[in-house]
């Protein structure tokens, strides 16, 4: 949501820049109509910074599943790593992570934001009533999950060829093995079962997030205009 507000914030800033007489409620309402290129950019930003930060973890449980006497613990296995192959061996499965994480949480936010708001104008009551707006959002993350498994799936395959690896396979080399396998159809074992994994994961989290929301007072509005806020201010901070 705040890199959406910020992506917004800077498309708004720049109309008003350009200075060619548009006016701000004009700006505002291109800027709104551009919501679901904002809703994939968003997504696709904090996924980026976020298979940085899962790529050495799971590096290091690859390694730890594949040999198992490579060290005594994580931290052996981790400074083992980093002296013999350097500290670029522990981002190696980056590039597969970009492949799964990036399309799964743009589907995630995509499919969400969208049956949600659809759902909501069909049935304008659920804005009010507590039950049916966290029920909206348990069917919107249902949704949600699943779209982002189908797209994401093929990029789960290649990591779970590299978790059952004996050896210290790269993704490529996982990929090519399992199209040698099973031909391009083997990209979607599994489907179904991660389906309803995402799908229950999916849900749980929005729903989790609008039930602390909720409890807290805190609507929709509130988070928006909080966002806002601190837009302007890191802009500006930036600007000094």
């Amino acid at each position: 949501e705040y890199f959406r507000r910020y992506y917004g914030s800077l498309i708004l800033s720049f109309m008003m820049a350009q200075k060619s007489g548009i006016s701000e409620v004009s700006a505002m309402t291109t800027v709104s109509s551009l919501e679901i290129p904002l809703i994939v950019a968003s997504a696709a930003t904090s996924a980026f910074f976020c298979c940085f930060l899962l790529a050495p973890f799971d590096a290091v449980r690859i390694r730890t599943v594949s040999q198992p006497d490579y060290a005594d613990n994580i931290f052996g296995v981790v400074s083992r790593m980093v002296e013999e192959e350097g500290l670029l061996s522990l981002f190696s499965t980056v590039p597969v992570w970009f492949v799964k994480e990036i399309p799964f949480n743009i589907m995630k936010f995509l499919v969400f934001d969208t049956s949600t708001d659809y759902m909501y104008e069909a049935f304008p009551a659920a804005r009010e009533d507590i039950l049916l707006s966290l029920l909206v959002s348990l069917v919107g993350g249902t949704l949600g999950g699943i779209a982002a498994t189908i797209v994401s799936n093929p990029a789960d395959v290649v990591l779970s060829e590299l978790k059952k690896s004996k050896t210290d396979m790269t993704p490529f080399e996982a990929a090519d093995r399992i199209r040698e396998r099973g031909g391009i159809p083997a990209f979607a074992t599994g489907m179904q079962l991660r389906m309803i994994f995402y799908s229950l994961l999916v849900s749980l989290q929005f729903f989790l997030y609008d039930t602390i929301r909720i409890g807290l007072g805190v609507g929709n509005d509130d988070m928006k205009l909080y966002l806002d806020v601190l837009n302007v201010a890191l802009n500006e901070k930036v600007k000094q």
